[in-house]
């Protein structure tokens, strides 16, 4: 059962805490589609009682109530989420890091994004899940540049789910295929949270690929690139120093959950920042 709910628009944010309320670093886990807070179960314990951990369970899984309506799944809500999260830790002190993965990583470019962003983050380290309007504005580049189109026909290729998606037949069966497609060591899904949740691509992805604010990090960043993800190109991390100030690019020979194949590594990577 949840520690707390966190009462948000349109949801009920249901928050676990774990590890040690007394280190001098808290680390909050964002988990992406189709997962829920739970694929970060190797990570935090690794983590033991060198951090006091915060995870939730976001829009679309586990135990986190969301209110009927696309609107209800828009990144803009995402972003505020993590925030109202960050917020209501008991006897927080000082701003939190984050460790986010695939559609959690989405949605806290979002929040890294904002004014609050510096106050509420210490650092981030992002796993296989860029930013929308990173996406949008590499694509745009690749487009005008006749020898940067294969890359832009392999990410559409890898993409095949995300249009899936969008097509009312395809809806109900492509979440399926989806995982059984993944990695072999990933966690096995709710079958819930995969039909909930494809509901967060269907409420941003195609808005925010069109338009969108210019991307936006002030926060120190560590992108992850597993070089064997099948659903992202390695060419998504191009031309992040633009706007990321404070950057570190890691590269991993892992598949696509590596916080979940790769606990030791990952929290070695968090601890780094504090």
């Amino acid at each position: 059962m949840a520690d707390w709910i966190v009462e948000a628009p349109g949801a009920r944010i249901a928050v676990f805490e774990y590890g040690n309320r007394s280190a001098d670093a808290t680390v909050l886990l964002v988990h992406g589609y189709p997962d829920d807070h739970h694929v970060f179960d190797p990570l935090i314990a690794e983590f033991g009682d060198r951090a006091r951990i915060i995870a939730y369970d976001t829009r679309g899984g586990g135990e986190t109530v969301v209110d009927d309506g696309l609107s209800n799944y828009s990144i803009e809500r995402l972003a505020a989420d993590a925030f109202a999260v960050v917020d209501s830790i008991p006897d927080r002190a000082g701003p939190v890091h984050v460790l986010a993965h695939d559609w959690g990583s989405v949605q806290m470019w979002e929040a890294m994004a904002s004014p609050r962003a510096a106050q509420a983050f210490a650092s981030y380290v992002s796993v296989s899940g860029p930013s929308l309007d990173h996406m949008r504005e590499l694509s745009r580049s690749w487009l005008l540049r006749p020898t940067r189109w294969p890359s832009l026909a392999t990410q559409l290729g890898r993409s095949w789910y995300i249009w899936g998606f969008h097509v009312p037949v395809l809806r109900g069966r492509v979440p399926h295929l989806f995982s059984s497609l993944g990695n072999e060591d990933a966690p096995v899904p709710d079958p819930a949270d995969q039909q909930r949740g494809v509901a967060l691509y269907r409420a941003n992805i195609l808005r925010r690929l069109t338009a969108g604010p210019a991307p936006r990090c002030e926060v120190p960043t560590t992108v992850v690139v597993p070089r064997r993800d099948r659903f992202l190109s390695e060419h998504l991390a191009e031309d992040l120093d633009r706007w990321i100030p404070r950057l570190r690019v890691t590269r991993v020979d892992a598949e696509h959950w590596w916080p979940y194949t790769h606990p030791g590594d990952a929290a070695a990577l968090v601890l780094s920042y504090s």
